[in-house]
C-alpha cells in the first residue's frame, strides 16, 4: 500500500469511526458510544500512544489534530449539556486536551526573584 492510499485509509478510518459513534447514539437516541480518543484509536486499530505519536508525522498532523478537536468539542458540549458525567469530562479535557494547565508564561512569572533591601532599623528588627 503506498503512501496515498495509506493517508487516505487513515482518512476513512477516522470518518467512519464519527459516523459509526452518530449512528449508535441517534439509533438509541441516546450516547451510548461517546467520542473518545481511545475509541478513535481502537477502531483505527492502533493503541493511544500510538496515536499521539502520529499526530506528530507532518503527513497526518492536520489529519489527527481535527480528530482530536471533534473529540474535545463533543465532550464540552455533552459535559455542559448534562448528557456525559462532569466528572469523566473534565478528566478526559484535562489529561487529553491540557484544559486546566499553567502556560509556561504564568510559571516563570511566578519564578521571578525579588530583592528586598531593608533599612538598618528594620534589619536589626528582622534578626
Amino acid at each position: 500500500m503506498g503512501k496515498n492510499e495509506r493517508y487516505t485509509d487513515l482518512e476513512t478510518r477516522i470518518s467512519d469511526y464519527f459516523l459509526l459513534c452518530d449512528a449508535l447514539n441517534e439509533q438509541k437516541k441516546k450516547i451510548v458510544k461517546p467520542y473518545t480518543l481511545s475509541g478513535l484509536a481502537d477502531y483505527i486499530g492502533i493503541s493511544r500512544r500510538e496515536l499521539e505519536r502520529l499526530a506528530l508525522v507532518k503527513r497526518h498532523e492536520k489529519l489527527i489534530q481535527a480528530a482530536k478537536t471533534k473529540i474535545e468539542a463533543f465532550i464540552e458540549e455533552k459535559a455542559l449539556t448534562g448528557e456525559l458525567s462532569s466528572n469523566a469530562s473534565s478528566n478526559s479535557l484535562k489529561y487529553n486536551f491540557g484544559w486546566g494547565e499553567k502556560k509556561q508564561d504564568d510559571e516563570q512569572a511566578s519564578c521571578k526573584s525579588i530583592t528586598l533591601t531593608l533599612s538598618p532599623e528594620m534589619a536589626e528588627l528582622a534578626r
